[in-house]
């Protein structure tokens, strides 16, 4: 799980290099507080050797390592976690459908009726002859 953590810190000092990545600073800096008690806690794992806490500590980190990647993604995307939830759930229903793209109905409520013009039994029947 240190690899993570390290594309994670990585990640954050190209932020700093280039801050016009990132577009919500307060997701970015979530993250960090994310990395810092992830960085925290791998070194209590490393002092305390205790079976249950050693445990806890590594599903800490990588819960902590999640939130961090999902933070990021959202800082550098400019999107909240309300429209990140709405995409994956879009992507879900396309891929659950099995298409590549969502199926898009259009409602026929908002556009005019056509119907053909009624025509005379006169003129449209070819057998009669007209008088």
């Amino acid at each position: 799980m240190e690899g993570v953590t390290t594309a994670i810190v990585a990640f954050l000092f190209v932020c700093i290099v280039f801050p016009t990545i990132v577009k919500n600073k307060p997701q970015y800096y979530g993250a960090f507080a994310a990395i810092v008690v992830v960085i925290i806690f791998n070194g209590l794992v490393y002092v305390i050797h205790s079976g249950a806490f050693d445990d806890f500590l590594y599903f800490m980190i990588c819960l902590l390592q999640v939130a961090a990647m999902i933070l990021l993604t959202l800082a550098a995307g400019g999107l909240t976690f309300r429209q990140l939830a709405g995409e994956v759930t879009e992507a879900i229903e396309v891929v659950r459908r099995g298409e590549t793209q969502k199926e898009v109905i259009i409602p026929l409520s908002n556009q005019p009726v056509t119907r053909p013009a009624a025509t005379s039994q006169a003129t449209s029947d070819p057998i009669k002859p007209q008088a």
